[in-house]
């Protein structure tokens, strides 16, 4: 590619396997693990199924990480926009939105440069005025988030820059290059030291105390009493640490539970999950990823599926490539659905996938023939799971875009897209007068719809 390589170009394909019996496997939680929700208008977790109002709460929703910065009030023509475009993702049957709720000013530069958390204890309350107004919203329409609250990755600050905030020390930057690219290996290091570091840890614990108990500016609801919110995501694609320390996977498993753990000993309304990548986050190991996700304070389990970026379609195009690629998408899919039916007994969501139009072209007027193809084939794989009572139930496209455009200037509202900008804008994003593949995300909810 001819852009720079962005976190997703970094990760590497391993090769498939389906393990149905592993070692370390023992101690899953049991089918009842998550049932600690007071129901109602809250989503919960029952008998390893996302239940809403006594049915079963299927979807396909969306990501759309730029809310809260769409939705600040001083952005021209932001809130307005952010109406209009969950207006559109009503009419489509999306009820379901991935969204950013935890940022964190830094100084690398593919990061952006507007962070919730400026510095320690110091916050943003336009953003956070502007998460406000996007749950407020949400809630009109009864529609439901899932708020990652950091990020293992640089683009909105992450990890890395709590440890900075408490070491001092220079991030390594992976959007600057030494030698061939930039120094990713040593940045993910880097992020993964928040497990170890108390203090940076207590930070990221501090936003995430103050998110839980902040009382919406526009509603009124304490986001803890909220059922806008469907889940507490520990970030956005925690990884374990990547070195040779053979307990680094215990380190995270340990992170995680405490973690989830303490969420809910604040929160006992609302679900946690990791927000991991799945088996690709967790060393490429199945076992792992299960160890990483036993804890009974992690309601559901999330897999992500990059199979342009990983490597496994070079031209996204129909055709045979097309065709060996959609299948080991769904076969990797398959695997978690099996390890989160058989061995977690948890509910499962596809909560990032995506690719980008034909022959990666960015542009809005391009067409998106492999998408469209791509999209069907994964909503249908949801759909089958759901109808046979498998931990599969739900998916969330990476990303929306609506009406956003690139090329627009930044401090307009039409400049935020769905994807990040460390990334080409119009990557991954789907936009407003995509006809395709809008009638295939309206189609995937309506056949949803008859399952509940």
């Amino acid at each position: 590619m001819s852009h720079p390589i962005s976190r997703r170009n970094f990760i590497k394909t391993s090769a498939l396997a389906l393990p149905l019996v592993m070692a370390g496997c023992a101690g899953a939680p049991t089918k009842d693990a998550g049932r600690r929700q007071t129901g109602g208008d809250f989503v919960t977790v029952r008998n390893g199924r996302f239940e809403l109002r006594g049915r079963p709460y299927f979807y396909v929703g969306t990501n759309f990480w730029c809310c809260c910065y769409l939705s600040d009030a001083g952005l021209p023509g932001g809130r307005e926009r952010m109406v209009r475009e969950l207006d559109r993702l009503q009419d489509l049957g999306v009820k379901n939105i991935r969204l950013l709720a935890g940022s964190e000013t830094s100084p690398l530069a593919g990061s952006i440069p507007r962070g919730i958390t400026r510095a320690p204890h110091d916050y943003d309350e336009p953003l956070l005025a502007g998460l406000d107004f996007a749950l407020a919203e949400m809630a009109r329409r009864d529609m439901r988030g899932i708020l990652f609250l950091s990020n293992y990755w640089q683009w909105s600050g992450g990890f890395a820059q709590y440890v900075r905030w408490i070491t001092g020390e220079t991030i390594p930057d992976p959007d600057r290059p030494v030698i061939a690219r930039g120094d990713w290996s040593g940045f993910m290091k880097f992020s993964a030291r928040l497990y170890t570091t108390p203090t940076a840890n207590e930070l990221y614990r501090g936003y995430v105390t103050k998110i839980i108990q902040r009382r919406n500016t526009v509603n009124g609801r304490i986001y803890r009493d909220d059922p806008a919110v469907m889940t507490w995501e520990l970030a956005n694609e925690p990884r374990p640490m990547v070195d040779e320390h053979n307990n680094s996977v215990a380190i995270y498993a340990q992170w995680v539970d405490e973690t989830a753990r303490f969420i809910h000993d604040q929160d006992p309304n609302h679900l946690v999950c990791t927000g991991s990548e799945g088996i690709h986050g967790c060393l490429d190991k199945a076992d792992d990823f299960v160890t990483s996700h036993k804890s009974p304070a992690i309601d559901y389990v999330t897999v992500h599926m990059w199979l342009k970026n990983w490597g496994w379609l070079k031209d996204p195009q129909l055709g045979p490539d097309f065709e060996t690629a959609a299948a080991k998408a769904r076969a990797h899919v398959e695997q978690h659905t099996v390890l989160a039916t058989d061995i977690l007994h948890k509910p499962l969501v596809l909560e990032e996938f995506g690719i980008p139009r034909d022959h990666e072209k960015y542009s809005p007027d391009s067409p998106t023939l492999a998408r469209d193809e791509y999209y069907k084939r994964m909503f249908d794989q949801v759909a089958d799971s759901c109808q046979a009572g498998r931990a599969l139930q739900a998916a969330n496209f990476w990303a929306w875009a609506g009406e956003g455009r690139a090329g627009s200037k930044m401090d307009t509202a039409a400049a935020l897209m769905g994807d990040p900008f460390s990334e080409p804008q119009g990557l991954n994003s789907v936009f407003d007068t995509d006809k395709g593949t809008l009638a295939v995300i309206a189609q995937a909810n309506e056949k949803l719809a008859a399952f509940t």
